[in-house]
């Protein structure tokens, strides 16, 4: 199932969240008096006046029949006016979310007992490896939520939506709006679920005005316009991913896994190369994110282990290190944890520049689709700035393909690393327990924690691309 459920405490959340707003958002006498007279004849006939060019009679679409009913009730249609493009764009969303490139008709809806909710997007089929074209109905729906941010950026937008926010408000508090909404929906369509919908747009027109102002978001909205398009663009940036690497002929390509972590190494054997090139972009995000310095030209390595604390450990005798005061101990983890972070970005770049610079890697993306399926989505995430708090932010760098390559490629291929791992393998080394030194062996000591995270070290390298760099440009 594709539908993710609102929270149980969703009613709940909304009225907490409306609290801290101004009184002058509140329903008025006039909206709340329009709001009790509103009857199913009159959105069906609001709804064929203003929203005639989406066909919206014969589907479930919610959102058509809860902005018609904001257009009866708002006491000063001027204030209603400026929202319709925007309206508009969220009904084509719920659209697109709706039908799918295999069932599109009318009937096939009006004939459903049930059907997935198109207003929080949760009908959008998913792309599948295995049956050609999946993907349009995903791509779709990207293309329909950017159009709602981009719509949702007009003059006085904060202003528009708070009071759109206020006729929803006195709306959700009417339970005659959704049994009439409901009665205008051909087949089965519990007026429960209209309110749901109420609910959900009012949250969602808040999580906007937040994001437009870039204010922190009150409730974690997983299911509104921002997340749904991180989350859609996500998938189709992974789904391309797969269907450009993961078909690399293996004469193409060559590997070497001997030393790299163990999963790596199945995923060769597997040939899934697109997992290893997904979690190197995480690991080249979160260095540029903490040391962008290292992708410009005369950059040098940050300084690892130079405290007194690196410098006398390893100089320790053995029972002097078991006996290592807990703050000594503190700065030498943080110490190695940031040289590894600092390792495994420097390796997943070289492991990226290594794959992409491959000779043959070019021709046969190109023989696909190219890079512009992955490139134009991962443009829409950055630019619209809805990737800062998505688990799929790392996606940004795949904007543009030749920019990625010439960021991997340059000053951070040249930084010296030996000096670093060398004291971590000595370092390693002196920590090897010996034999009946249990001590060494305690799980949940210092020094067996110590002992673990220079351990783990050793499991984070890449697979070593084997095949010829492409020739240089002259």
């Amino acid at each position: 199932s594709n539908e993710v459920p609102l929270p149980k405490n969703f009613g709940h959340e909304i009225s907490n969240s409306l609290i801290d707003e101004p009184d002058e958002i509140r329903g008025s006498p006039a909206v709340k008096e329009n709001v009790r007279n509103v009857t199913s004849v009159a959105i069906e006939e609001q709804m064929r006046s203003i929203f005639s060019e989406f066909s919206v009679y014969n589907y479930p679409c919610v959102s058509a029949r809860i902005f018609a009913v904001m257009s009866i009730v708002y006491e000063d249609q001027a204030e209603f006016d400026p929202l319709m493009p925007f309206l508009q764009s969220l009904i084509n969303a719920e659209m697109v979310s709706l039908k799918s490139r295999t069932q599109s008709n009318e009937v096939y809806f009006i004939n459903r007992k049930v059907c997935f909710s198109g207003f929080d997007y949760s009908a959008t089929m998913p792309a599948r490896d295995d049956i050609d074209g999946s993907h349009v109905d995903l791509n779709s729906s990207i293309l329909a939520l950017e159009d709602v941010l981009r719509k949702a950026q007009f003059p006085r937008s904060a202003h528009y939506l708070d009071v759109a926010i206020q006729c929803l408000y006195e709306m959700s508090k009417c339970d005659d709006v959704s049994e009439a909404c409901s009665k205008t929906i051909v087949g089965y369509f519990p007026s429960s679920r209209l309110a749901k919908a109420i609910g959900h747009y009012i949250v969602e027109f808040q999580d906007i005005k937040r994001h437009l102002s870039s204010m922190p978001a009150v409730v974690d909205f997983d299911v509104g316009v921002r997340y749904r398009l991180g989350d859609f663009i996500g998938r189709s940036i992974r789904f391309n991913l797969r269907k450009l690497l993961n078909t690399i002929p293996d004469k193409v390509l060559d590997f070497s896994v001997v030393d790299c972590e163990e999963r790596w190494g199945r995923a060769v054997d597997d040939w899934s190369i697109s997992s290893i090139f997904n979690f190197a972009l995480e690991k080249i995000y979160e260095l540029l994110h903490f040391n962008e310095q290292l992708f410009v030209e005369g950059a040098s390595p940050p300084s690892f282990f130079a405290s007194k604390t690196s410098e006398s450990v390893v100089l320790m005798a053995r029972k002097q290190v078991r006996t290592m005061p807990e703050k000594m101990y503190e700065e030498l983890i943080n110490d190695i944890k940031e040289a590894r972070s600092f390792l495994l970005g420097v390796r997943a770049c070289r492991f990226v520049f290594d794959l992409l610079a491959r000779e043959g890697v070019d021709d046969h993306v190109n023989s696909l689709e190219g890079w512009h399926p992955i490139e134009s989505v991962a443009r829409i995430f950055y630019e619209l700035n809805i990737h800062e708090c998505s688990e799929n932010k790392h996606f940004v760098l795949l904007r543009d393909i030749n920019e990625l390559l010439e960021m991997v490629g340059g000053p951070v291929l040249n930084l010296e690393v030996d000096k670093t791992e060398l004291y971590i393998q000595k370092l390693r080394k002196k920590l090897q327990p010996r034999k009946r030194e249990s001590s060494f062996m305690m799980k949940g000591s210092l020094i067996y924690n110590l002992r673990m995270c220079l351990q783990a070290e050793t499991q984070e390298h890449f697979p070593l691309c084997l095949t010829p760099l492409k020739p240089k440009a002259k």
